[in-house]
């Protein structure tokens, strides 16, 4: 007989909803979110920067040289989209070009504007660090963070890559990680906080004097 009863006191069951549907049971349309226009934004303006950092777990940077990953990217309706597959190249600032198109060669113009710098560090394991910075209209506000896809993918699955051999994924200090390095100065509000949301049919409802140049 099982007498501790704690096994699963950090599990939950919730729905997985589609994109652009929430709550419980999933039946409420999302709302497009944007800054609140009204809002004092500094001058210049800050975009979101997210910071990839690979670690090669041999220390060679370029074990990693031609072999393919890809950076999964998830909009604030919850609709996620895998870039093509990129190869990984020892130019810096060609493999940030290709990082940067693939962003912006998502589906439906999910990300509309991104800068992207790639940089060497070696600080006693090598490493890799691919800045991006959120630029575009419809990426202003917080992002959620990029997924690296960096497994091997080359049966029944999408996007065929390689995957990064010898990535680290464990470490006592030194690890592959994505992180939001600048949080920037716009918001992400529901209907850009100035109208609400019809969560059946999923357009924002205006309020008097907003309209949809002010409203996403």
């Amino acid at each position: 007989m099982l007498s501790d009863k704690s096994w699963d006191n950090d599990r939950a069951r919730a729905c997985a909803c589609d994109g652009e549907w929430t709550c419980v049971n999933c039946n409420m349309r999302m709302c497009p979110v944007g800054n609140d226009i009204m809002d004092v934004v500094p001058s210049p303006e800050v975009p979101q920067k997210q910071t990839i950092t690979l670690f090669d777990a041999n220390e060679i940077n370029s074990n990693f040289v031609g072999q393919t990953f890809a950076p999964q990217y998830t909009s604030q309706s919850n609709q996620t989209f895998a870039t093509k597959p990129i190869v990984w190249d020892a130019d810096n600032d060609v493999f940030a070009s290709k990082t940067e198109s693939a962003l912006m060669e998502l589906p439906y113009r999910a990300v509309d504007d991104v800068n992207v710098d790639v940089h060497q560090h070696s600080a006693g394991s090598a490493s890799v660090i691919i800045d991006i910075e959120f630029t575009g209209n419809i990426v202003e506000g917080q992002q959620h963070k990029l997924e690296v896809l960096a497994e091997k993918c080359s049966e029944g699955c999408t996007p065929l890559i390689t995957g990064l051999a010898n990535i680290r994924t464990w470490h006592a200090t030194d690890i592959s990680t994505v992180k939001t390095t600048t949080s920037g100065s716009h918001n992400s509000f529901e209907c850009g906080n100035r109208g609400k949301c019809n969560y059946v049919t999923g357009p924002c409802e205006c309020f008097d004097g907003f309209g949809s140049a002010s409203v996403p």
